[in-house]
């Protein structure tokens, strides 16, 4: 009895959760879980930030940290229980997994100036005193951003930290806890902090489509 009222309160939240931010995405025939969140600090109108495709289950989380930026997700993906950080564009092609505890990435949070880190923390505590979100005023300019691509049939492992920049090549696979700061080559093996060629993938095992 408990067990059944604890799942219709979590639908509950989901479904109102979901109708407050529908308007900032479009999706085809998808599957969006419990766990999906999608959370737009200072949202921009008439914007979407959130393109997913066809026969896809998401059950991650979106952020972006500032009115900014674009999340473009393809055909059959299935993204488990991650967190994905945007601010310019993050895209995943068709054909994709990603396991649970991953993070994407795109910009730096700080700058290496530790002038401006400190301009950060005083202003994230002025927000948060003022009762707003601590970052809601944050000055984005003197941070690094730069867009992510997951290629086509990419298999990314549990655990795995993928940062700005970064293409993740066609069929590529991540292993689980990598660090991936530089681009991975199709159809090859990756892991490590940071991640690096294991092996490539045997041609038999390669789509030729």
């Amino acid at each position: 009895m408990v067990g059944l009222l604890v799942k219709k309160f979590r639908q509950l939240i989901f479904s109102r959760h979901f109708n407050n931010i529908k308007k900032y995405l479009v999706s085809g025939n998808s599957h969006f879980l419990e766990n999906f969140r999608l959370t737009i600090i200072k949202p921009q109108k008439n914007k979407v930030y959130l393109t997913v495709g066809n026969d896809t289950v998401l059950d991650c989380k979106v952020l972006f940290e500032s009115g900014n930026g674009e999340v473009v997700i393809g055909n059959r993906v299935h993204i488990g229980s991650s967190t994905i950080i945007c601010r310019t564009k993050i895209e995943f092609e068709d054909n994709i997994f990603v396991a649970w505890g991953t993070c994407f990435y795109d910009h730096n949070s700080h700058s290496i100036d530790y002038r401006q880190r400190e301009n950060d923390i005083t202003q994230q505590l002025q927000d948060y005193r003022a009762g707003k979100i601590f970052i809601e005023n944050k000055n984005w300019d003197v941070v690094e951003s730069k867009p992510i691509t997951i290629k086509s049939y990419a298999w990314i492992g549990m655990n795995c930290i993928i940062l700005k920049g970064v293409t993740i090549g066609e069929g590529a696979i991540v292993g689980a806890g990598s660090v991936v700061t530089k681009d991975v080559p199709a159809w090859t093996i990756v892991g490590g902090n940071p991640a690096k060629v294991i092996k490539d993938i045997p041609d038999e095992y390669k789509n030729r489509g």
